[in-house]
């Protein structure tokens, strides 16, 4: 993939814009807008870090060569610090948690939720070695 071609596909992501929805219980969920259809309705959701982990997460790369991984790693850092720079901006009244996961061998995923009450993070990064975890509004 070229630059400019990258630069299209993922522009949701290196220019994000966000949109919310209430649950019936009232419970407002952020949501990275995509080329996906928005999320129009929630009933009452179990799991909010869940649904939310879920629908917020990028594959930026699959499989990343040796000799691309430095410029692979950058490239997904500054997305990640200006997905979290924009979440701060435009909420800055919640709480949330962004994941980059570089694992070289399968894939490079940038997600974020979120933070619940009474819900566990998605991720224990203390489990996993790629991942780098961000935290915002904390």
């Amino acid at each position: 993939m070229d630059k400019v071609d990258f630069l299209i596909k993922f522009y949701f992501a290196i220019f994000p814009e966000f949109y919310r929805i209430k649950d019936f219980e009232n419970n407002e969920y952020v949501f990275l807008k995509t080329e996906d259809k928005e999320i129009k309705i929630l009933k009452s959701v179990t799991d909010k870090t869940q649904l939310e982990a879920y629908e917020n997460h990028i594959h930026l790369f699959g499989k990343v060569k040796k000799k691309y991984q430095k410029d692979a790693l950058k490239v997904a850092k500054l997305i990640t610090e200006n997905l979290v720079k924009q979440l701060s901006l435009r909420f800055p009244d919640k709480k949330f948690k962004v994941y980059l996961d570089c694992d070289f061998k399968e894939h490079i995923i940038i997600r974020f939720h979120q933070v619940w009450k009474n819900e566990l993070p998605y991720y224990n990064v203390n489990e996993f070695s790629t991942i780098t975890e961000y935290i915002v509004g904390i």
